[in-house]
Parts: C-alpha cells; sequence; structure tokens
C-alpha cells in the first residue's frame, strides 16, 4: 500500500508545526526514509523522536493509522505493538479492545505464513511470539478495565505459562505489560504482598523510570502494600529506587522510613495524627496490624545493630526499646512471630529471659543503614588490627 505523503505526512506535520517546529522537521526525514524504504531507521526515528515527545500525542494514532499500518508488516513486529499500544493512550477501553484485537489476529497470519519459510523459522517465531504476548498481556489489561476480570486472569495465567516456556529471555516490554496487569489483578483481591513484589517486578523491567506515567499513583500504591503486607518486613527495595522521589506525600514517606528503620517514637507521632491518617483508609482501617509490624521491625533492627559477639538479648532490654510490649509473654510472641516468619534464627530462654539471635535475614539497606554498616566494619577491622598486633608480639616470644 502505497502513501500520499502530500495527504498523510504533510496534513499530520501542520497539525504539530504550531506547537513544535523540531517535531514538524521530523516529518520531513519520515518521508524521506519512508521512499528510500530504510524500515530499520524509519522505526527508530518514530520510537526516539516522535513518540517520546509528548507534543505527538493528539495525532499519534493518526498517525498508526494512516502511515505506520502502511508498512506494519516491515518492521520489527514488537516494536509495531509498542506504537499501537502507545497511540491508544487516550482511546476508550472498547477503542483499544478493537485496535488490540485487530492487529493480534494480523499477527497470527503472519506467524503462519512466516513458519512456513523453514530458513528463518525461529528467528520469526520467536519475534511473532513475543509481540502477541506483549498483545495479549495488553488485551488483559484492557478487559480489566472493562470489568472482565475472569477473562484478564485467564490471559495472565496463560501469558505466565508462554513466558517459563520461551528458551530465550522476554524482552523488557513483556515482562514489564505482564507484571504490571497480574500485580493489578492481585491489588483487587487485597493481596498487599503479591502486588508489592509484583510491582517491583514491574519497575525492574523499566529502563527509565522518567518514561513511566503516573508515577506518583504508581510508587504511593507500591508503598501502601509494602505497610500492610503482612510478609514484608524490608522496604529498602522501593526506599532505595529512583521512583521513590516521586512519592510526593511525606506524611507516608515518613511512615515507610519509620518502619524501615525501626523507628518506634517518629512511627508514635505518625500515627498520632488523625488528620494524615484518615486521608488513607486502607492504613487508618489498620492501626493496629501496623503496631504488631512497627514491634517486628524495631525488634529486627535492634538485632541488625548489635555485634555478631554479643547477639544474647535480654528481655528488659527489648521492653526498653519497645515500650508497646508489656510483658515476657508478649516479647516471646513477638520473637516466635520473627522466627516463623524467617526473620531471624535463634533460642529463646525463658529460665534467663533472654534470646541468643544466631542469624538474621539480609536485607536491602538504605544509605544510613550502610553507613551503620560501614561503622561496624571499621570496629571489626581495629579489632583484627588489634589482634594480629597481640598475635605478632606474642609469637616473636616464642621464636626466641
Amino acid at each position: 500500500m502505497e502513501i500520499d505523503s502530500e495527504t498523510v505526512l504533510v496534513t499530520l506535520r501542520e497539525e504539530v508545526e504550531s506547537k513544535d517546529a523540531d517535531l514538524a522537521a521530523h516529518f520531513y526525514t519520515l518521508e524521506d526514509y519512508y521512499e528510500r524504504k530504510l524500515w530499520y531507521q524509519l522505526s527508530e526515528l518514530l520510537k526516539k523522536e516522535i513518540y517520546r515527545n509528548p507534543n505527538s500525542r493528539a495525532i499519534r494514532l493518526k498517525l498508526y493509522d494512516n502511515f505506520i499500518s502502511s508498512f506494519s508488516d516491515k518492521v520489527n513486529q514488537l516494536q509495531l505493538v509498542e506504537f499501537l499500544i502507545i497511540s491508544l493512550a487516550d482511546s476508550s477501553p472498547e477503542n483499544a479492545l478493537e485496535y488490540l484485537t485487530n492487529l493480534k489476529q494480523t499477527l497470527l497470519k503472519r506467524g503462519e505464513k512466516k513458519s512456513s519459510n523453514f530458513a528463518d523459522q525461529d528467528m520469526n517465531d520467536y519475534e511473532i511470539i513475543q509481540a502477541l504476548l506483549y498483545l495479549e498481556n495488553e488485551l488483559a489489561k484492557v478487559k480489566l478495565q472493562l470489568g472482565f476480570i475472569d477473562e484478564a486472569t485467564t490471559i495472565i495465567e496463560q501469558s505466565q505459562e508462554k513466558l517459563d516456556n520461551l528458551s530465550v529471555s522476554a524482552d523488557n516490554r513483556v515482562n514489564a505489560s505482564f507484571y504490571y496487569i497480574k500485580a493489578q489483578l492481585v491489588k483487587r483481591k487485597g493481596d498487599f504482598n503479591l502486588f508489592y513484589y509484583n510491582s517491583l517486578l514491574f519497575l525492574a523491567c523499566i529502563p527509565d523510570i522518567d518514561d513511566l506515567e503516573d508515577k506518583e499513583n504508581v510508587v504511593r500504591d507500591i508503598c501502601i502494600s509494602g505497610l500492610l503486607g503482612d510478609k514484608i518486613y524490608n522496604f529498602g527495595e522501593i526506599i532505595m529506587h529512583d521512583i521513590f522521589k516521586y512519592l510526593s506525600d511525606e506524611w507516608l514517606k515518613e511512615l515507610l522510613l519509620s518502619l524501615n528503620n525501626g523507628d518506634l517514637t517518629s512511627f508514635n507521632k505518625l500515627i498520632a495524627n488523625k488528620t494524615e491518617i484518615e486521608r488513607i483508609p486502607e492504613v487508618s482501617n489498620r492501626v493496629e496490624f501496623l503496631k504488631q509490624k512497627m514491634c517486628i521491625m524495631a525488634f529486627v533492627e535492634l538485632v541488625f545493630n548489635k555485634p555478631t559477639t554479643s547477639r544474647c538479648i535480654q528481655y528488659s532490654e527489648i521492653l526498653q526499646k519497645i515500650p508497646l510490649l508489656v510483658n515476657g509473654n508478649e516479647i516471646e510472641h513477638l520473637i516466635m512471630r520473627c522466627l516463623s516468619l524467617g526473620l531471624i534464627k535463634g533460642l529463646i530462654n525463658q529460665v534467663e529471659e533472654n534470646v541468643e539471635v544466631s542469624w538474621i535475614q539480609p536485607r536491602t539497606m538504605t544509605l544510613a543503614q550502610i553507613k551503620g554498616m560501614k561503622a561496624k566494619m571499621e570496629l571489626w577491622s581495629d579489632k583484627v588490627s588489634v589482634l594480629n598486633k597481640y598475635m605478632g608480639q606474642a609469637g616473636g616470644e616464642i621464636l626466641v
């Protein structure tokens, strides 16, 4: 299908010229690449200069319909799917469903045709399979928006199986779309743990976090799920992630940091602020759970800051550190909870009223915790130096 640049590219160029002259200038290059059949260069220009430019948003679907679709079989099929997905950003779910379904049928036909050529079957199949996976994940996203939760769940379960069976690593765009929709599905079920972990996997697949839309709500939802997950007792992954700087809710940020640091004083001040806590119903409805979680985090922080040679902790020290606990029974319950969660390993001595910790779960540390670890390492190094000096002197006397 030949395009008439006078009626397509020129028209689109005129639409954006008043907003962005540099963007409009790229349309001359588009026409040149198209006439010379430089499909790779054409695709790269669309990807890096036009689709990444926010001023192209209003014309993206027209560009896809009237220009990209005319050579859709000439470019990387995964990139083709991405062009369509970005173009549909402002479309209704019903419109998006129609476009995605039509492209899926087109790709299935192309996959059948390419597979008949044995010489490049593997390469073409891999490209088509990934493009179809990407499409199916996006179809699941649209179906979830339309309220078809069971259909979306089925698609994602099938995608999981297909991803597991791939002989090579899937493209990050495919993984990102999969983990995003999986996170949204478990969020609807109220599973904070799975939402937190799948969201972190989603973020790990994003090469440049600045390209992610709605960063504020994404990081806010992740932080809330981290607070409320009953299996999440370290927030270093999200605190140290680039997206954390986009969390503008200072109260929520401080609450997360207080829990991560085991800072009971700061935590109590924050939850006492009724105005702030009531802004987040999920949190205000689970204050008692957060207090229990705070006790666990404070105990873990106490153990973490102890030297490895002195991890026999008296109940009295735990009570002093965590005044929310009132007696030995509550302390023992707290310790057993930490043991059952796999946060520590150790032995409780009820007679001596102490606990001896032999292992603590590895954790992702914040910069403040890394500085604390640095101080520990320096202390350990000094002790080793003293021991080395002593051994040198004692050994010298024996040799004499």
